[in-house]
């Protein structure tokens, strides 16, 4: 019975350690980076797009730009027309540009 219970404790430590590093998404501007490469994932173009509209001053995180999509149309229908948002806001994006 204690060999269960210090295998079962040694199993949740691993998985507890070893689960963040595993589930971290790195992104290098629209594309998450991937053994086989880099590909272009909604994931890291929502980030794109918070990252874009922090630099312009907007108070918007990664997690508001994700899980609502009027957040994501509207700062794409504002900022989409800067070049680092070409492929995240490609189907929101003001087509001349910006609109001031």
């Amino acid at each position: 019975m204690n060999n269960h219970i210090v295998c079962f404790a040694a199993l949740v430590v691993t998985i507890l350690v070893a689960s963040p590093a595993a589930a971290r998404i790195e992104c290098r501007g629209n594309f998450q980076i991937t053994k086989q490469g880099q590909i272009s994932t909604p994931y890291c173009e929502e980030r794109q797009i918070a990252r874009v509209a922090r630099s312009y001053g907007y108070a918007v995180t990664d997690e508001e730009v994700r899980n609502n999509p009027n957040t994501k149309v509207y700062l794409c229908q504002i900022i989409g027309g800067d070049n680092r948002l070409k492929g995240s806001c490609a189907g929101y994006a003001n087509p001349r540009g910006f609109p001031w």
